[in-house]
């Protein structure tokens, strides 16, 4: 009787050298998704902080200053800050609202390349007077 486990030496090479390139690119994936998701968390994250801020020191000049300067250390990268903040002692409803935006930054570049424009906004929103 003759044996045919010479003829699969090769096959599990073969299979290995076909399964590899898409097992790292789902890695990879996974990775460079992951990174983008912390990001959208860590803006969402700065624009709350800057929210409570301007919520709770309102009446300050310089609270859209500090809420600045905190959305911009918990970040620590370029980002556009915006405020929508009436938060008038005669209205008891008001909501200070912040909005970060900054570039998408990804790991692997792949997403930068398909969406090259494309950035990441993160809001906040909290009642006026804390």
């Amino acid at each position: 009787m003759k044996s045919f486990h010479k003829a699969d030496d090769g096959a599990a090479a073969v299979e290995f050298a076909l399964v590899t390139p898409l097992l790292l690119l789902i890695i990879l994936a996974i990775a460079d998704l992951g990174w983008v998701f912390n990001q959208q968390l860590t803006l969402t994250a700065a624009a709350r902080e800057g929210a409570r801020i301007m919520a709770v020191h309102h009446d300050d000049p310089g609270a859209s200053g500090r809420a600045e300067a905190r959305v911009n250390e918990l970040v620590n990268s370029e980002v556009t800050v915006s405020f929508t903040a009436t938060c008038s002692p005669a209205i008891l409803d008001d909501v200070a609202t912040v909005t970060v935006s900054a570039p998408l930054d990804d790991l692997t570049g792949w997403l930068s390349s398909i969406a090259s424009s494309t950035s990441l906004t993160g809001v906040g929103s909290m009642r006026c007077g804390g």
